[in-house]
């Protein structure tokens, strides 16, 4: 084994070629003609064998293979280069364990001449010959000090802490290893806010272009691959179709055409809330038949709304039953018992209230009292998981004119008035303009969750 690994040395698409029969799936696998070019256009040494390159900045659309680039070119390294270390990062350990780390287990697992030669644990994998490949998360003091001759990034995009940009720093190739170099390996990033990967990429542009065809470019030692344009044979019309009626257009743009987006833009347009207005459909009345309703509350007292939104289910639809919006002042608070309170008790007075969630903020004393009075009001904090859920959740229901709607044209502009942020942590509904509200979305995305969550068959849909 030790006399065919020499023969690799310089050559990773010949260690692929040779031990590298099937995919992390078991399946048969083998690098295609573009991956090949990319690779004998990075990979150059000098005469006396230094690698020319110390990092390789490889970006492509969503479903382009870059993990398992990452995870191959990791393994690859590793079987090569004895007593070293390896470091898997991203944003968090999970994410750094269950993409790239992950993929170079499996890789291990069905080809049996990798998996002879290795020791598989839960963040480690131990080569035979003394290299040791390490999944760490985005604490950077755990890292100073290693002795690795190889870091990859995983979505370098999300990379916007103070945490992971130190992290990066700390995984600068150190120079007591020899040829040790740094492999990136991502989609596009946010514009102002994923400025490590912008300044790669501005880098990057601003050196030679090496191929007439490829999207290479070679800036002292950097090279990069930023490939706009889909090549993998399931990356289909279909696909893409399906893709586009799921996502925003800034995600799509950024995801699936590797283009560079503002992490805000709209959220929902006028035409497809309009399409979910039923001309017909007004305010629910109370009747014996009446079905249950979901409600989300938002709470401001000065300077920002307050509402309350209800909902119902009908099979896979949900309908907007009834709303309130106030609108108090920094001179007007808004009264939370006379207002609010009053509100919610009325309407479990005329309705099943099924589930009331209300984001606990300047409430913690309505919610306790209205508990007791027997409402089913619940904290719903804004922390990212739950700022996620609601926005992908409304969204899904308006895009897909799941949603059904009467005339509300204070809440039909406060919905209007949304953006969309996105970050590394996930998305939120947001507002551009600090006098617009966007009080009424909220609330009724919350209302949505709580109508999703009672009946699971309604799923959320994906932004990005």
């Amino acid at each position: 084994m030790t006399e065919r690994l020499d023969a690799y040395a310089r050559d990773p698409v010949a260690f692929a070629d040779d031990l590298v029969h099937s995919n992390e799936k078991g399946q048969p696998w083998r690098f295609s003609v573009y991956q090949r070019r990319v690779l004998a256009l990075a990979f150059r040494w000098s005469p006396a064998g230094a690698l020319l390159m110390r990092l390789l900045l490889w970006s492509e659309p969503k479903k382009s293979g870059k993990t398992f680039i990452a995870a191959l070119l990791g393994l690859w390294w590793a079987f090569v280069n004895a007593n070293t270390e390896i470091i898997v990062a991203a944003n968090d350990l999970d994410q750094s364990v269950g993409r790239v780390f992950k993929t170079m287990v499996a890789l291990c697992k069905v080809n049996p001449a990798l998996g002879a030669s290795v020791t598989l644990r839960a963040t480690e994998i131990l080569v035979s010959n003394g290299t040791v490949i390490t999944a760490i998360a985005s604490e950077y003091k755990g890292a100073a000090g290693s002795r690795h001759s190889l870091a990859i990034f995983d979505e370098l995009w999300g990379f916007s802490l103070e945490n992971a940009y130190r992290l990066y720093e700390e995984l600068t190739p150190p120079p007591s290893e020899p040829n040790a170099w740094l492999l990136v390996v991502t989609t596009a990033g946010f514009t102002n806010e994923s400025k490590l990967l912008e300044a790669l990429y501005a880098r990057g542009l601003g050196g030679e272009r090496i191929d007439d065809e490829l999207e290479v470019h070679r800036a002292d030692d950097l090279v990069m691959f930023w490939s706009h344009t889909p090549r993998q044979p399931w990356q289909t019309a279909a696909y893409y179709a399906e893709q586009r009626r799921h996502l925003r257009p800034a995600t799509f743009a950024r995801l699936h055409e590797n283009a560079w987006v503002s992490a805000e833009s709209s959220f929902v347009t006028a035409e497809q809330w309009d399409a979910c207005l039923a001309p017909e459909w007004s305010e629910l009345e109370p009747s014996p038949d009446a079905p249950s309703l979901y409600v989300g509350v938002d709470l401001g007292l000065k300077h920002d709304a307050a509402a309350v939104v209800a909902v119902a289910r009908d099979e896979e639809m949900v309908v907007l039953c009834a709303h309130r919006l106030w609108y108090p002042t920094g001179a007007a608070p808004l009264d939370l018992e006379a207002t609010v309170e009053a509100y919610l008790r009325a309407l479990y007075g005329r309705f099943r209230l099924q589930r009331v969630l209300c984001d606990p903020w300047q409430a913690a004393r309505s919610i306790a009292t209205l508990q007791a009075a027997g409402l089913p009001i619940e904290e719903y904090a804004q922390v990212s998981g739950n700022l996620t859920k609601m926005a992908e959740t409304l969204y899904g229901l308006i895009t897909s004119a799941a949603l059904v709607v009467y005339d509300a044209p204070e809440l039909r502009t406060m919905v209007l008035n949304a953006t969309v942020a996105e970050s590394e942590r996930g998305v939120k509904l947001t507002k551009t303009t600090a006098g617009w509200r966007i009080d009424g979305a909220v609330a009724l995305s919350m209302a949505c969750v709580a109508a999703a969550v009672a009946e699971p068959a309604l799923a959320p849909a994906r932004l990005w």
